[in-house]
Order: C-alpha cells, then sequence, then structure tokens
C-alpha cells in the first residue's frame, strides 16, 4: 500500500511553516478527505468550514449553525460528502 505524502514540498532547511504543519494534524487529528466538505471548529473561535485536504478554510463563522447551512449548500453543489464535529473533535453527523 503507497503511503500518502500529507505534508508538500517542505523547506529545504528542514524546518516546516506554521501551515504546513497545522494542515498535517489536521489530516491526522480529522481523517480529511478530499472528496469530503467538513465543519470543524477554529482555533480563533467560531467555525471553519473546509474541503479535505485544503490548508484554508472556505469561510469562518461565528455560529455553528451558519457555519452548517453554508457547509451543506456548498456540499451539496459539489456533490460531496458533508461532516460536521464537536468542540472536542467527535464527529456529530
Amino acid at each position: 500500500m503507497a503511503r500518502r505524502r500529507i505534508i508538500k514540498d517542505p523547506p529545504k532547511q528542514g524546518s516546516l511553516t506554521k501551515s504546513q504543519i497545522q494542515h498535517a494534524v489536521e489530516a491526522v487529528v480529522y481523517g480529511l478527505t478530499k472528496n469530503t466538505h467538513y465543519v470543524i471548529p477554529s482555533d480563533k473561535g467560531g467555525w471553519d468550514v473546509k474541503r479535505g485536504g485544503a490548508a484554508k478554510s472556505l469561510r469562518h463563522f461565528s455560529t455553528k449553525g451558519k457555519a452548517v447551512q453554508y457547509g451543506r449548500e456548498v456540499s451539496k453543489n459539489q456533490n460531496t460528502e458533508f461532516v460536521i464535529f464537536h468542540k472536542n473533535g467527535r464527529i456529530k453527523e
């Protein structure tokens, strides 16, 4: 079975950027796949809607309800799976 490379093109000096580390951690913790949209808690407070494998969120929301509404619409339009997480990182739906 081929191993996936989570961090793409790390700097040559051996140090990683903050976004590369965050992307790798989220990929491991949340098991993000590219054909799925997620509503996950943000480090800055509030909620983010992300596509699996993306380094940046699509949008940030202050409330979970607005994030879920937007995420469902985007997921439906792009015909992807939709996953909602609790604040503690467990999957809700």
